[in-house]
């Protein structure tokens, strides 16, 4: 086998890169017309760098598993599937439980953003995705854990049901749907699309 071969090989073995047919729990703070794109055009497979940011990713999650474990906290549930209770295209997959409240483990780049996440509070993506796995899958609360990838330093905040939030994200949803039953992009809602 050739060098080359085997490393591509290895860049496409990479845990983590998996072509979705659904609309992901994860992705619904996304602009709709872009989740669209992705639902009806298929998912590319990601370039270089993002195969290598989703591996470099993984592992940082497996990193915190294993400090909760050492740190004597149980993780339960790990890898779970929700679906949306009005379409099974809509779907999550959970990093555990603690204690019965759901767990969401989160990277950030480096200090200065774990430090705008600990001024400014989660992230608006990460409220988005924790506020759909909890009203999927039954949670009243969870908790987020960021990592700084760079020194690795540590950040948990706890989220709380918002009603609200949870139910504009499923009539986002339902929207994005209903556009790719009918075959007819919703709006551009970030400009880059």
């Amino acid at each position: 086998m050739r060098a080359e071969e085997l490393s591509d090989r290895l860049l496409l073995a990479v845990d983590g890169w998996e072509g979705r047919d659904y609309l992901g729990m994860s992705q619904i703070g996304g602009c709709p017309r872009w989740l669209y794109e992705k639902l009806t055009n298929g998912q590319q497979q990601p370039g270089r760098r993002a195969l290598l940011a989703m591996h470099e990713g993984r592992m940082h999650r497996r990193d915190i598993l294993e400090r909760l474990k050492v740190a004597g906290v149980a993780v339960t549930g790990q890898g779970r599937e929700l679906t949306a209770g009005f379409d099974e295209r809509v779907r999550g997959h959970v990093q555990g439980e603690i204690d019965g409240d759901l767990l969401l483990i989160k990277t950030v780049r480096d200090w200065d953003a774990l430090s705008q996440v600990m001024e400014r509070g989660p992230r608006p993506r990460d409220r988005d995705q924790i506020q759909m796995y909890m009203r999927y899958g039954g949670w009243q609360r969870g908790l987020i854990i960021y990592k700084d990838r760079q020194g690795g330093d540590v950040w948990v905040c706890w989220a709380s049901v918002d009603e609200e939030r949870g139910a504009r994200l499923e009539r986002k949803a339902r929207m994005i749907l209903a556009a790719v039953d009918a075959g007819e992009a919703p709006e551009c809602e970030c400009g880059r699309c």
